[in-house]
């Protein structure tokens, strides 16, 4: 695919740069994959907060759908104004995995043929063209674990590999939709299929794809797991923040007039003050 290949020889590039520093081809892999999720971390942000809303939201469409039950019209027009009311975008858990698709692409070409990719005097290239090939804790990252010969003890790194990268896709979808494990609207339910389905199609490609793909995943996985920590934990921090507000003045309304008022006196003041000096 031509399309493919400036991203091959850009990511051919990169890993070759860091290399030259770490001298390690499976900590390259993943140092490139920390690059790479903090390029898009915007969508990851953006992907997180939009399926926090839409958590947040499910009252609220629960009692859409008890209004609307018979016309189905109307309560998809109310559903559309919630969630464009809410900053809702039922895409945004799925673009930054479409986002990532031409990496994932030239990442499999880079490790299937690395030396078609790499600068010809990199120490990378040099590192890989050497007779036996390079193994990052006891595996082949060149090699797809389904090619993997020998006994089940050789085959084992490389399934511990995958079922880590299946359980941390797990817990990556289920970090933010276990406030809500019982969904009654026909989006989360499907949000819910997509994020149990998900983890257990990359299990299962992962199987045919070179190691250092794996690796790649993993790293992805983890990494998105602690952004979604932090992310999650800045906005529970806001939303307690407003809601102690509301409180605030739903206990003394007039708290927040005087408030004003006061920041309106000492305004006044000060600009006389500047009045005064210029005279």
């Amino acid at each position: 695919m031509a399309i493919i290949e400036p991203f091959a020889l850009t990511i051919a590039f990169v890993l070759s740069y860091i290399f030259e520093y770490i001298y390690s081809y499976g900590y390259s892999i993943v140092l490139l994959t920390i690059l790479i999720n903090i390029v898009i971390f915007p969508l990851t942000l953006r992907q997180t907060r939009s399926t926090k809303r839409m958590q947040d939201a499910q009252p609220e469409l629960q009692k859409l759908q008890k209004q609307h039950r018979d016309n189905k019209e109307e309560l998809n027009k109310a559903v559309a104004e919630l969630y464009k009311e809410k900053g809702i975008n039922p895409l945004g858990c799925i673009l930054p995995l479409i986002v990532q698709m031409p990496v994932w692409f030239a990442l499999f070409r880079v490790l299937r043929e690395p030396l078609v990719f790499l600068p010809n005097q990199s120490s990378l290239a040099s590192y890989l063209s050497a007779p036996k090939p390079p193994s990052f804790y006891m595996m082949d990252l060149q090699t797809p674990p389904s090619l993997v010969a020998g006994s089940l003890v050789d085959k084992a790194p490389y399934l511990f590999l995958i079922l880590l990268v299946v359980l941390s896709a797990l817990y990556q979808q289920t970090q933010i939709t276990k406030k809500n494990n019982k969904p009654d609207s026909a989006q989360a339910k499907q949000m819910q299929t997509i994020g149990k389905v998900m983890p257990l199609f990359f299990g299962f490609i992962s199987w045919s794809l070179p190691t250092g793909l794996v690796i790649y995943f993993l790293t992805g996985n983890i990494f998105r797991i602690g952004q979604q920590a932090l992310i999650v934990n800045l906005d529970n921090k806001e939303d307690k923040k407003k809601e102690e507000v509301g409180k605030k003045e739903e206990k003394d309304p007039n708290t927040s007039l005087e408030q004003n008022y006061e920041e309106e006196k000492k305004n006044s003041r000060k600009n006389r003050k500047k009045r005064k000096r210029r005279k």
